[in-house]
């Protein structure tokens, strides 16, 4: 009997550490509502190095969750797309997501370190720093 006891113990004080370990964090959810624009480049399929300019625009956040539109010039043609995302749980990273591609990365205190992939054709990958404007 006391080992069943001990046994229940143990248990129902590792339930709040399994909880924090798995969990959210304290961590306040950042806004990222507001305009990010950041220079980058990228690999093309016929071997070339391609240059253009990102703007995110963060339009609607509902705690972790965000909408908002992408844009940027491709060929000198300007072009945009919808973005949906979510904030990771330690309130630390994003993952935006638009159709064929999403973008990862690390949220600071203006700016947003980004990796970005696409699978349909044309592929391509590549790192940009945004940083929200004033």
């Amino acid at each position: 009997m006391k080992t069943r006891r001990l046994i229940a113990a143990v248990a129902l004080c590792a339930v709040p550490l399994t909880l924090a370990a798995c969990g959210g964090s304290d961590s306040a959810i950042p806004n990222l509502k507001g305009t990010w624009t950041g220079n980058y480049q990228y690999p093309t399929t016929d071997k070339t190095i391609e240059k253009s300019t990102l703007t995110i625009e963060i339009t609607k956040q509902e705690g972790s969750l965000v909408w908002g539109t992408e844009s940027w010039v491709n060929n000198g043609k300007s072009l945009s797309t919808d973005l949906l995302g979510s904030l990771s749980t330690d309130n630390t990273s994003v993952i935006l997501s638009e159709v064929g591609g999403f973008y990862s990365g690390n949220i600071g205190d203006n700016s947003m370190r980004l990796r970005f992939v696409r699978t349909e054709d044309p592929p391509t990958a590549f790192v940009v720093t945004v940083t929200r404007g004033n």
